[in-house]
């Protein structure tokens, strides 16, 4: 996975923030929960939850170093939020968190099954995580359409050995996952959402930094022109500029106490 630009990132963050914010504040905790946030960026939703835990600590891992760069500058008083580099797939927690969460994060990690065998092995026993970020679904995502426009003349050179970088699961597929990781899934959704950026360059701007995998292996006087295309082919499917449409599947699970 590429190193994302956290201060960018920070930028145009407005809809992960929204959506994580939406789950955060309807998840039970009691105040002294150990949390592990896998997948945190620039820590602005870790600090929401350590805000809720003022008893407990909060972790936040993420494989960039840039994000985790900027979650280690915020000016603020919390005590209980800690910071550091960390991959879900090679981490090696081994019961130490009660709660687990992880949003708008899991897409990005190809080898599910690795992702969910570490998350629950970070558990203590019955420990709960919760998982958000899209899925699967009928309709081609804004990743599927960079994939195809990958293999058109002008861009196939840069990407001859370039493999996609992102998985979106059906959400069938999480209960086998999930069961051979040793959890139970309890709770299960998926939501069709929509989020407007206001104008085609403010989406752009947005798909400028979450493509830091495709745009890593292109010239800086490229990019512009490669997210462009991205953006036209993706403006036909959903039929407006500037309008992000996404499967959302959020998820609870329970690490079983025997596992």
């Amino acid at each position: 996975m590429a190193d994302w630009d956290g201060a960018g990132y920070a930028h145009i963050s407005a809809l992960q923030r929204a959506m994580a914010t939406d789950a955060v504040e309807s998840v039970t905790v009691a105040g002294a929960e150990r949390v592990l946030d896998v997948g945190c960026g620039d820590g602005y939703v870790t600090r929401l939850i350590a805000a809720r835990v003022p008893g407990g600590s909060v972790l936040g891992v993420d494989p960039s170093p840039r994000m985790i760069e900027v979650a280690r500058t915020a000016d603020d008083q919390l005590t209980n939020v800690e910071f550091q580099v960390g991959d879900v797939t090679t981490m090696t927690f081994t019961r130490e968190f009660d709660l687990v969460v992880s949003f708008n994060a899991l897409h990005w990690v190809v080898d599910q099954e690795t992702a969910y065998r570490h998350i629950a092995a970070a558990l203590t026993p019955g420990g709960r995580a919760l998982v958000q970020y899209v899925c699967g679904g009928p309709r081609p995502s804004v990743e599927d359409i960079a994939m195809a426009v990958t293999g058109d003349a002008r861009w196939a050179a840069a990407f001859a050995d370039f493999t996609r970088p992102y998985v979106h699961i059906e959400p069938g597929a999480l209960i086998a996952i999930a069961a051979s990781a040793g959890f139970e899934l309890t709770a299960q959704s998926v939501t069709d959402r929509e989020w407007d950026f206001g104008s085609r360059a403010a989406f752009a701007r947005w798909c400028t930094v979450g493509f830091a995998d495709w745009t890593a292996r292109l010239p800086a006087t490229d990019v512009p022109a490669f997210v462009d295309e991205v953006v036209d082919r993706y403006e036909a499917v959903i039929g407006r500029p500037g309008l992000f449409r996404f499967l959302q599947m959020r998820a609870e699970l329970s690490r079983r106490a025997n596992g």
